[in-house]
């Protein structure tokens, strides 16, 4: 109960609530939601559905819903990609649903590199359920929740228009200078809308700039491994940053013909002197899955490093993807496809 009061109390204060974007652990099966630049990357249809439960034991305090759609299409030079996301925190007080279409154009820069560069643009709607909610001022110190709050909610739904961008620069196995290797940057809530829940004009209720920074490469290893298919190992970061907000993280898949494993490490950091609680999150995350030539699934678990670790549960994240039959390029040597992890 400690901890969910905690989550409870980091969305709710006495003047305005604010909240981080969902996050994933499985980034690039999530592509669009990391970077739009992403879009029509297989250069094939490619149908996404993802779910992530994080820390289910703490009344399943972050539950994600994602759905993805991109193509690549020859004729407008690029990717169109459609995002649908449903978010539930703290079992339900508060509530997003999120729907963008992305555009990533992609051109040739060199022999071995390639480059995509994209906008996005989508509505997002959230809203606060007042009948779930807990506040710090109801609370006895002995008996519990028994106080009526003081809080005035009198914006419980919120929807604004959002924008992005993104760019991801990628070589293919020609490339003298690093091949199969990709760096990736995207920027979120270019338009800052604003998201309150409470009026209050003093203050600045605009939803903060997210900064997402990923890079990769995939290395060969063996020619033939287990299922007699090359054997690649594929080092990866990525580094978040939005408002008091800050994530990195660092490890490598492992791929061998039909499976997939990947480990990782994950440091979190709120920048909030006043709250030592949230000063250092730590987790090692696991993951495995299985695909062919029409469907991948994957599976991962974070496992908690920080002081939630024996009450957290940890977090599960499951993703299905279905890799529609690629269409006939006429230009193939001028589109390629970016050599990123699938999971």
């Amino acid at each position: 109960m400690k901890h969910f009061l905690i989550i409870l109390l980091s969305f709710i204060t006495l003047e305005s609530i604010h909240s981080q974007d969902p996050q994933f652990t499985q980034f690039y099966a999530n592509s669009l939601h990391l970077n739009p630049a992403l879009a029509g990357k297989d250069l094939s249809p490619r149908f996404h559905s993802g779910y992530r439960n994080q820390w289910p034991e703490i009344k399943n305090a972050y539950v994600t819903y994602n759905l993805e759609y991109d193509d690549f299409i020859e004729k407008i030079h690029g990717g169109l990609g459609l995002q649908f996301l449903h978010d539930k925190t703290a079992n339900g007080v508060l509530n997003t649903n999120l729907i963008t279409i992305s555009y990533a154009y992609h051109i040739k820069i060199s022999k071995g590199w390639s480059s995509s560069f994209s906008l996005k643009g989508g509505f997002q709607q959230k809203s606060f359920n007042t009948s779930q909610a807990q506040f710090g001022d109801q609370i006895d110190e002995i008996r519990g929740f028994v106080y009526s709050t003081n809080q005035t909610i009198n914006n419980p739904s919120s929807s604004y228009f959002d924008a992005g961008a993104g760019c991801v620069f990628f070589s293919s196995e020609l490339a003298s200078f690093l091949p199969n290797s990709f760096v990736g940057v995207a920027v979120h809530h270019l338009t800052r809308p604003e998201e309150s829940f409470i009026v209050n004009g003093s203050q600045n209720n605009k939803l903060p700039i997210r900064y997402t920074l990923h890079a990769g490469k995939q290395i060969k290893v063996l020619k033939n491994g287990l299922f007699h298919k090359p054997l690649y190992i594929s080092p990866n970061l990525l580094f978040d940053l939005q408002n008091n907000f800050k994530q990195f993280n660092f490890g490598s898949y492992f791929l061998d013909g039909i499976l997939g494993f990947g480990i990782w490490y994950r440091h979190t950091n709120f920048l909030d002197p006043k709250n030592e609680l949230f000063k250092l999150q730590d987790a090692l995350v696991l993951m495995g899955g299985i695909e062919n030539k029409k469907m991948r699934i994957g599976y991962s678990y974070d496992l908690n490093l920080s002081n939630l670790i024996g009450s957290s549960g940890g977090s599960h994240e499951i993703s299905i993807t279905f890799d529609l039959p690629q269409k006939e390029i006429s230009k193939s040597d001028k589109y390629r496809v970016i050599y990123c992890p699938v999971f």
